[in-house]
């Protein structure tokens, strides 16, 4: 389970307005609209992409995403927006959206580093849900990064015109509805989605802080992200934060515990808690890397080895023949023909 009930709704009232039909697309989640309308309710990566995959049909939009992000409401963002509307400054705003980004979309968290004079917003890469349903995966990441910049712009009241945007795609035929969207040059190719802002952009008070009501708020948004992750289970956000830190090589278990804020003893034991170790669910991710780079036939084997990490084919070959019982051209003639 990775989004929010929300998620669905807004992509489903937006796509209506541009000629979509609703219902359809509620349909396509398997929720009902009073499900998807919880709190609590959370659906799945996979019928999350059918929406979005079928608003894009519907509404013949190629930008659906950039619009998506450019035509939400604020409100849209729930308590995650009112924390950053009450936070003292925009980096404090950005860095609570950080914090509790499991409360939204935890497929594509948001993370801010400092370079210099500027800050990069960005979003961590899915290499699975990107592989699996390129077309959602796209439409969702550009539009995230509309919304937080929209968002930024709002805590200051001023334009906001970011230094660059960094997008991971080949470059388009026409970048003009980028460019108007965003305001600003996009760079493609690139290695990470990225929105940079200057620093006086970011080290700045916002025009509606609210220290009492921002204590409160995040007290509220601290106890639904640990409800989140009891319900999820550890083994689940360790699992998430794994896919998440690929790049392309597989984090250590040093990377993942300091990404998770705990000690690596800390999540050793609660993994041997829930009766797995570090290295299995290694194994369990690889593997499920394994299954979605197969079915892509423009990878070669010696290719997809390459990009699980493997320096030679035949240790690759090995553990395909352990977690399918055939070697990896076997399996993927398997599951191409059916």
């Amino acid at each position: 389970m990775a989004f929010n009930g929300r998620f669905i709704l807004n992509v489903a009232d937006f796509s209506a307005k541009l000629g979509a039909d609703f219902q359809t697309l509620i349909q396509e989640s398997g929720e009902t609209e009073e499900a998807l309308r919880a709190a609590d309710c959370t659906v799945s990566r996979a019928a999350y992409s059918k929406v979005v995959d079928k608003a894009v049909a519907l509404t013949g939009d190629p930008y659906l995403g950039l619009h998506l992000g450019e035509g939400l409401g604020l409100t849209a963002a729930g308590l995650i927006g009112q924390i950053t509307q009450t936070s003292r400054t925009v980096k404090e705003a950005l860095e609570y959206c950080c914090e509790f980004a499991n409360l939204g979309c935890s497929e594509l968290p948001l993370t801010m580093q400092r370079h210099g004079d500027y800050y990069r917003v960005g979003i961590q890469q899915n290499l699975i849900w990107a592989t699996e349903s390129p077309q959602a995966y796209r439409h969702t990441a550009e539009g995230v990064l509309v919304f937080t910049l929209r968002e930024c712009q709002a805590l200051t009241h001023g334009p906001q015109r970011p230094i660059e945007i960094h997008l991971p795609w080949d470059l388009p035929t026409n970048t003009a509805e980028y460019e108007r969207v965003f305001g600003t040059s996009v760079r493609f190719k690139q290695n990470w989605f990225a929105i940079l802002l200057h620093r006086t952009q970011v080290e700045v008070p916002t025009v509606s802080a609210d220290y009492k009501l921002l204590r409160i708020l995040v007290a509220h948004a601290e106890e639904r992200s640990r409800a989140f992750q009891r319900k999820q289970g550890f083994t689940a956000v360790v699992r998430q934060s794994m896919i998440q830190l690929v790049k392309p090589d597989f984090p250590s278990v040093e990377q993942v515990a300091q990404h998770l804020n705990v000690s690596v003893r800390t999540l050793q034991r609660r993994l041997s808690e829930d009766g797995i170790t570090f290295k299995a669910l290694v194994d369990e991710v690889r593997k499920e890397f394994a299954m979605t780079y197969l079915r892509k036939e423009e990878l070669s084997i010696g290719e997809v080895a390459y990009l699980l990490g493997y320096a030679d084919g035949s240790v690759f070959s090995r553990a395909c023949k352990r977690w399918f019982g055939e070697s990896p051209q076997q399996w993927r003639n398997d599951h191409l023909n059916s």
